[in-house]
């Protein structure tokens, strides 16, 4: 079996001390900072920003959208993950939001969160995928021995994000994996359904385990995707992301 946490050198932290918690969205608001608001499995998604935060009142409050029916699904929906995506990776959940007047006008209202996720030096979240029946990804490849035909190549996932995959190799690399290294409509079947993302080799890594086996870590970018293929890589990493969440929630 693989031990996803020897493959992954994410800087993951969660945050349950609530003093910390309100003073990380308290930064939000003092930088402004822009927050994707995903509910609806993914498929309904918004931009907005902290505008306060009450700690004595258990609120943080948010700018409020102009589309009053999109307003409406995102008050109406049992679980919303807001998330940072640039720089400091932050991510929490809500498991409702509602509507208020303040002085200045009306604001989304959620409660602080009881824990958020932070992850560092990022630019996309990484999140694990499952052990157990884990995501294969297929590449084909020119065959040296016929070069009128392509080869397919089986790779295991260990880690996807918006930004591309992360994969393991136990033993000795295929020569066809090479950094800069890129592959046209890779397979890969998701639980939400198939796609075939383009992939490049961005970087490898190689590990030696104190059996003396050794194993490689591959990490791939997305180069190229159709707006169903991006749909439903979104809505996966969506559900990791929850579940993610409710794990942290529940230590």
């Amino acid at each position: 079996m693989i031990d996803q946490s020897d493959l992954s050198d994410d800087e993951r932290c969660t945050v349950h001390n609530r003093k910390e918690i309100c003073q990380i969205l308290s930064d939000l608001e003092k930088n402004k900072a822009v927050i994707n608001l995903s509910f609806n499995q993914g498929r309904d998604q918004c931009l907005s920003r902290v505008i306060a935060v009450d700690g004595d009142r258990d609120a943080v409050y948010l700018d409020v959208g102009i589309d009053e029916g999109f307003n409406r699904r995102l008050i109406n929906s049992n679980h919303v993950i807001f998330s940072k995506n640039e720089g400091i990776r932050i991510s929490w959940a809500s498991p409702s939001v509602s509507e208020v007047q303040l002085t200045d006008g009306a604001a989304l209202k959620i409660t602080v969160p009881k824990s958020l996720i932070r992850l560092q030096r990022r630019e996309f979240f990484r999140l694990n995928t499952p052990v157990v029946n884990p995501v294969k990804c297929l590449i084909s490849y020119s065959n040296p021995g016929n070069p009128d035909e392509d080869a397919l190549l089986e790779l295991t996932l260990v880690d996807i994000s918006l930004g591309g995959v992360g994969a393991v190799v136990i033993g000795s690399l295929h020569p066809a994996l090479t950094e800069g290294a890129c592959f046209p409509a890779c397979q890969m079947s998701l639980p939400v359904g198939d796609v075939a993302p383009s992939l490049c080799v961005r970087n490898i890594k190689r590990i030696e385990l104190r059996s003396g086996e050794v194993k490689h870590r591959i990490g791939l970018q997305f180069i190229e995707q159709s707006a169903i293929d991006q749909r439903k890589i979104h809505q996966y990493v969506f559900n990791l992301e929850r579940e993610a969440l409710v794990i942290a929630k529940s230590r």
